[in-house]
């Protein structure tokens, strides 16, 4: 086990909450945090639960820092207390104050969830990894193609007369069941709502695909309806079939504009397609989808650009068709691609 990640090995939702390193990550993700804490969870893949609870902890604290009552506080923290409690009945340490203003936080977002759910909640978690992608169909029939290097979660046993919800990053293609087909106001049951860490996106039926890489969040709409709303920003958005938008979350800087959704969502057929892409984004593609850490040894070559289909199926024959229609040399040594001239 590489020394760097010793030290978490026993570590518990309350040692992450704990963990400056770990809310520094939270707070300001980058691609060097990114790599470190998804590396953990590849050597250390027990606390993938762990981490997902102290997540949504450190989200909610991050969001919400109004004063509550100190009755509600109490409340809150002996339901913290119960999940906290380990199998031979003692409380893992843990500083009481922190959990008390998360805790805090998260009842005063959820509403009627108590702190407890999520500390120990029944969702499902579903992850890809490089190169891989995967077809799920979720507990109300909805279609989910999941791109590579992504993840979803969602109740595995959703409760009656609540909203259908999911949390995702990465990359996906939503395929929504349509459940208020009398034209009735709408149930809360039958609402769908897919969050991601800085939007909310929430359909009734259609389809529509989502990416969550880098400082982007972007839904593009193919068919139906969906509003969307940043977490930041008090006004909703709606968007018709074609429609893109885009959140910046390091500008926070909020675009819409039209597309052609069919392109986007080609890689769920194993196709890629170009329309005068540069190298650069294409730089971006392989490292988010396949791993590699991409080196190009010259920087004019990043203002190539190519246009066109290209197949996805099989990576060896992709990097061969981008290096004939780029006109350059790749190499792959290890987990390194390096791009230069022929």
């Amino acid at each position: 086990m590489s020394d760097q990640y010793i030290k978490y090995y026993q570590y518990t939702v309350s040692d992450f909450m704990l963990d400056e390193d770990f809310l520094l990550w939270i707070k300001q993700p980058d691609e060097t945090r990114d790599a470190f804490w998804n590396g953990l969870l590849l050597v250390q893949p027990q606390h993938a639960d762990n981490i997902s609870d102290a997540r949504k902890l450190a989200a909610a604290l991050n969001v919400q820092k109004e004063v509550v009552a100190e009755s509600t506080k109490n409340r809150i923290w002996q339901s913290v207390i119960s999940a906290a409690e380990t199998s031979n009945g003692k409380v893992a340490v843990m500083r009481r104050s922190v959990w008390l203003a998360a805790a805090a936080a998260v009842l005063l977002i959820a509403g009627s969830l108590v702190v407890y759910q999520y500390l120990k909640s029944d969702l499902e978690l579903i992850r890809t990894a490089y190169g891989e992608k995967r077809t799920l169909t979720l507990p109300d029939g909805s279609k989910v193609v999941l791109n590579a290097n992504s993840q979803i979660e969602f109740a595995s046993e959703p409760k009656d007369n609540t909203p259908r919800e999911v949390w995702m990053t990465g990359e996906a293609y939503f395929d929504v069941v349509h459940k208020n087909k009398t034209g009735t106001p709408v149930q809360e049951a039958e609402r769908f709502i897919v969050h991601l860490p800085n939007m909310n996106v929430e359909v009734l039926g259609t389809t529509f695909t989502i990416n969550t890489r880098r400082e982007q969040e972007q839904v593009v709409l193919q068919t139906g309806s969906v509003k969307v709303q940043v977490n930041s920003k008090p006004e909703t958005i709606y968007l018709k079939p074609g429609e893109l938008i885009s959140y910046n979350k390091d500008k926070k800087q909020l675009s819409k504009t039209t597309t052609n959704p069919t392109d986007i969502a080609l890689w769920k057929e194993d196709q890629l397609k170009f329309d005068n892409t540069p190298l650069s984004e294409i730089v971006k593609l392989i490292e988010d989808n396949y791993g590699y850490k991409v080196e190009v040894t010259d920087s004019s070559l990043l203002n190539r650009t190519i246009g066109g289909t290209l197949s996805s199926e099989n990576q060896e024959i992709l990097f061969k068709a981008l290096e004939n229609m780029l006109e350059v040399k790749i190499t792959i040594n290890g987990k390194t691609l390096s791009i230069s001239k022929q």
